[in-house]
């Protein structure tokens, strides 16, 4: 789905004639061949560690499981069903006996589907802001 940015003209002379910003389309988003419809322009890496999740609305705490990491999302399963566009500190836990810190940081709902038989929700998120 293409989305719109805004620029600001370079020179004097454009910034005379034009006292409004201009919008161009930047393509992106769903990417056409691969069947799922893979939404990340990033690489995703499997990851299965503990998450402590707090909603920043509410301050509510729950905990799930990791799916998977990029650079610019994560992925968790969760009993929880956030909405979309709902922000959330997440921190990573490593495995137990690793010597890495937690990976904190701020993200924002992108997607959330019921997974199998009553096994929880799946919901991708989008980094936003990385803590430590």
């Amino acid at each position: 789905m293409p989305f719109a940015k805004a620029f600001q003209p370079q020179n004097r002379s454009e910034t005379r004639r034009a006292h409004h910003v201009h919008l161009r389309v930047i393509n992106g988003g769903q990417r056409t061949h691969e069947a799922r419809g893979e939404m990340r322009c990033s690489r995703r890496i499997p990851m299965e560690c503990y998450v402590k999740v707090r909603t920043a609305e509410s301050g509510e705490v729950f905990y799930a499981m990791s799916k998977d990491l990029s650079v610019d999302g994560v992925a968790f399963i969760a009993q929880y069903v956030p909405r979309y566009g709902e922000l959330m500190e997440i921190q990573l836990q490593p495995p137990p006996g690793s010597s890495a810190k937690p990976f904190k940081a701020l993200v924002q709902v992108r997607r959330c589907s019921q997974v199998g038989d009553n096994r929880g929700y799946e919901i991708g998120a989008a980094i936003i802001k990385v803590r430590q």
